[in-house]
């Protein structure tokens, strides 16, 4: 899912925003564990069940609906890459259909070995080569001024690719606004299938997810960087992270969907370029697994970005066109 290298070559308009939320799981995980956080409220071996009959009163944030086909039943939840620990634990009927179920896919196996690995080959430069070297002087003292506001290490930050700050800058501005990747939806429910000794799987590989951004030219991701590091400082991208979690927290398709096609209508390059493939490519790739994943006799539990579920071209219309019965829980 490489972008158009002569289309990322353009310039990009100057309005142009990245807002906190449109980065991908694994970007969001991987800085909670360079971060050194734990999952939220991480359920012990003996508290799943517990949790379940806890949150029978609480609040349902995340959408979660019920496909089936036959004798299969797949739970598709919406997650939300950031979060805060009164997000937890999730409502009752998340916490009861990811006990019933016996595997948990999420959109990256975090749980992998290779993580760090694929880390390093994809998302940071080979040794000889750093950020420093290969900025503009004017692009890097904007960047040690950024890693001064966000307490980043210069040393671990130089050795990321422009995309990977890029994207570690959002998450780190989400976090200063009350919004902690170490508190994403994916560690609590990989915390509470490990619990439970589920076994964790992933629609897609995390190769695939940095691909999306890797595969930029080296003057597009620099472009990238300078047009994130500049919205840094725009308080639209506060008001916007907080409608879509006030979206989340309700269960509001609606008003997720108004924030996706909020996006798509901006006139950037992103919107034109990188969101078909960010979303709409990767919901036709998913969908098709979801259907594979729904074998007869089966019961999984599937966690996506909440993004993807949602519009015309979301998943859960995807899966309906498939012929899968399909209702909101």
């Amino acid at each position: 899912m490489r972008l158009f290298a002569s289309s990322l070559l353009r310039p990009v308009p100057r309005r142009i925003r990245y807002p906190a939320w449109r980065t991908t799981a694994a970007a969001a995980i991987v800085l909670a564990a360079f971060a050194g956080g734990v999952a939220a409220d991480a359920p012990t071996s003996d508290r799943p069940r517990e949790i379940v009959r806890s949150s029978a009163g609480a609040a349902k944030p995340g959408l979660l609906y019920e496909i089936k086909t036959g004798t299969a039943t797949v739970y598709l939840f919406g997650t939300l890459h950031v979060g805060k620990p009164e997000f937890y634990p999730l409502g009752r009927e998340a916490n009861r259909a990811l006990t019933e179920a016996q595997k948990l896919y999420l959109e990256v196996n975090l749980t992998d070995a290779s993580v760090t690995t694929t880390i390093n080959a994809v998302a940071t430069y080979p040794a000889g080569q750093s950020l420093e070297r290969s900025l503009p002087p004017e692009l890097m003292k904007k960047v040690d001024t950024a890693l001064e506001r966000y307490k980043l290490p210069r040393e671990s930050a130089i050795r990321m690719k422009p995309w990977m700050l890029g994207q570690t800058l959002l998450l780190l501005e989400a976090a200063r606004r009350g919004y902690d990747p170490t508190f994403a939806s994916e560690m609590y429910l990989v915390a509470f299938a490990g619990a439970q000794r589920k076994d964790v799987l992933g629609l897609e590989t995390l190769s695939e997810q940095f691909a999306l951004f890797d595969g930029m030219p080296e003057a597009a991701q620099q472009r990238f960087l300078e047009d994130i590091l500049t919205s840094l400082d725009d308080n639209q991208i506060g008001v916007h992270l907080d409608a879509l979690v006030g979206a989340w927290l309700h269960a509001d398709a609606r008003g997720l969907e108004d924030e996706l096609e909020r996006e798509k209508s901006e006139p950037s390059l992103f919107a034109r370029e990188v969101l078909p493939r960010l979303i709409d490519e990767r919901n036709r790739n998913m969908a098709e697994k979801i259907a594979a994943i729904a074998q007869p006799g089966t019961t999984t539990f599937v966690a996506v970005g909440a993004l993807h579920l949602v519009g015309p071209e979301g998943l859960i219309e995807l899966m309906r066109k498939r012929g899968f019965a399909v209702r909101q829980l």
